[in-house]
């Protein structure tokens, strides 16, 4: 469930536009109002995760594309954790790469499937693709008292010792391996910085 669909949203939405997509939905689906109930529990739990830091953090993180297909050992133990490559990595401390938080047009790649037909007859493509855009809610800063993060002390990582001889170092889970904390932080990007948006493009390809 996509909470910013489920409120007719966009993801760089401000809180007052949430919260008055939220009522509009909730008054029009409340059961007691004739309204259906399975609807009305959609439109609640989306005002839920939208409206909560924590939660909409989390339901990024879920969403976010798989970095790997199939399963591998990082699946079997949840959380990143692979106590077998800690064996031999015990002292790497592995950074995130950051995203870039606007997205250029040279970084969009597209593998157009056309055939032969329409290259010497002509077509037209409409291809629709999701980038990256600062945050204007937050300028692309992610909220505002910007501070070193007080867990990690700015490295963005953790050391823990799930077994005596093991080390195993994982991204900071109080600020997801920024390094960084906010006093108010932006809840549109969940600190980020950016927020995905759809965009499209038309492709048209002349008659040979």
């Amino acid at each position: 469930m996509n909470p910013y669909k489920t409120l007719g949203i966009t993801e760089d939405a401000d809180e007052q536009t949430i919260k008055k997509a939220y009522r509009k939905l909730a008054a029009t689906h409340h059961p007691d109002r004739g309204g259906d109930a399975e609807k009305f529990k959609v439109v609640a739990e989306a005002y839920a995760i939208l409206s909560n830091r924590d939660k909409l953090r989390e339901w990024r993180m879920r969403n976010s594309p798989p970095r790997h297909a199939g399963m591998g050992f990082d699946d079997m133990f949840g959380g990143g954790f692979n106590p077998f490559n800690d064996l031999f990595r015990a002292h790497t401390q592995p950074r995130q790469r950051r995203a870039n938080k606007n997205t250029q047009d040279e970084e969009v790649q597209f593998n157009l499937r056309i055939n032969l037909e329409q290259i010497k007859k002509g077509s037209t493509q409409e291809i629709r693709f999701k980038r990256n855009k600062v945050c204007v809610r937050c300028s692309g800063e992610g909220g505002k008292g910007k501070r070193v993060c007080n867990s990690c002390g700015g490295t963005g990582t953790q050391t823990i010792k799930p077994l005596p001889f093991m080390v195993q170092h994982i991204p900071c889970q109080s600020c997801y391996g920024a390094g960084v904390a906010f006093d108010d932080p932006c809840r549109p990007c969940a600190t980020q910085g950016y927020v995905q948006v759809e965009d499209k493009v038309v492709v048209k390809i002349e008659e040979e």
